[in-house]
């Protein structure tokens, strides 16, 4: 399983094991680091600014540094961010991938911050989605960012089945991934006791809070007991442990309501996290028990689990949509 940027394993007896779902990205990048320098040169005018998203990894930020300025996921911005409110054209490199709350995280949308109105509509919709566990449409907040900055999005499709890079518009490259949504999704039908989940490496899981953004995709309507979370966390928690414990408002960054969304989805679930990250900051935000190996956070999350309990496996989070399917579901989709 990857963490960080080194990888991790287990062996899980076969009786054990219910499922593992490899979303696996490409792993050879040197054929889209070649197409993106050159679809820069076509897309990027003197004007613009090159901009380049938090999803973006670490391979493609070392070949595109010269003249370019990395932003800040949106989740961790407020009014008072120091955003250059002086971009007026823009080219946006980005590796887009899944989000339970506005749909995908990498077109545009930490640029909201720039312009009150947007942000205003924006933070309001955010916040009833993480109470409510609905989405956010993202596509009328693209067109309305468009009309107020020229952006081209160059997008990463790191997808083994179709590794690309696209020159789009915002509004066209939400349309792409929607074409592409399917490719995310996993339907899975037999039922499970443990998960065992990796963010997907490095950069999803170097802090707490960026692994977050990613790992609730896999947590929504499917029932266990017992969850195993690979986060390296290099960078610690990624925000700091008073901020979890406060109330949100207009001002606060929105990672704030995103951890208790995410912790919601915990409630009631025994949680073991293979991290670097201090077992006291651990348990000042999730409630979960640190362990320094997947070995023996797997051996802790079985501790008097009837004989028969099934495990499920999730390699890389970050490109990963689980849907529970039910056997009486799956009966009356037949019939």
């Amino acid at each position: 399983m990857p963490y960080g940027s080194t990888s991790i394993s287990i062996r899980i007896d076969p009786d054990d094991l219910a499922w593992v779902v490899p979303r696996e990205p490409v792993s050879d990048y040197s054929m889209l680091v070649s197409s993106l320098k050159n679809t820069l040169k076509d897309s990027l005018s003197n004007e613009a600014d090159l901009l380049l998203d938090p999803t973006l990894p670490p391979v493609f930020k070392e070949n595109i540094t010269v003249g370019s300025r990395e932003l800040l996921s949106f989740d961790f911005l407020n009014p008072t961010s120091t955003i250059p409110d002086s971009v007026r054209s823009a080219c946006l490199v980005s590796c887009p991938h899944p989000d339970p709350l506005i749909g995908f995280r990498g077109l545009g949308e930490n640029l909201f911050p720039l312009y009150p109105e947007i942000w205003r509509k924006f933070t309001s919709e955010f916040i009833e989605a993480a109470e409510t566990g609905g989405k956010i449409d993202l596509k009328p907040f693209l067109k309305e960012l468009c009309n107020n900055i020229d952006l081209k999005i160059l997008i990463l499709i790191t997808l083994a089945s179709g590794p690309r890079v696209l020159s789009q518009s915002p509004v066209e490259a939400y349309e792409t991934l929607k074409s592409v949504q399917a490719e995310f999704a996993t339907s899975i039908s037999t039922p499970i006791q443990v998960l065992v989940l990796s963010a997907g490496g490095s950069p999803f899981d170097e802090s707490l809070s960026r692994a977050m953004a990613v790992i609730p995709n896999c947590l929504q309507g499917i029932e266990f007991d017992r969850i195993i979370l690979a986060i390296e966390g290099s960078k610690g928690l990624g925000i700091s442990p008073l901020m979890v414990a406060e109330k949100v408002t207009a001002d606060s960054p929105l990672i704030v309501k995103y951890i208790g969304f995410c912790r919601k989805l915990l409630n009631g679930k025994t949680v073991h996290v293979v991290s670097a990250i201090p077992e006291s900051l651990l348990r000042t935000v999730l409630d979960c028990r640190a362990h320094d190996t997947l070995l023996d956070a797997y051996k802790a999350s079985r501790l008097f689990l009837p004989k028969g309990s099934k495990t499920g496996v999730v390699t890389h989070a970050c490109f990963t949509v689980l849907q529970y399917e039910s056997l009486e579901n799956m009966l009356k989709e037949e019939a």
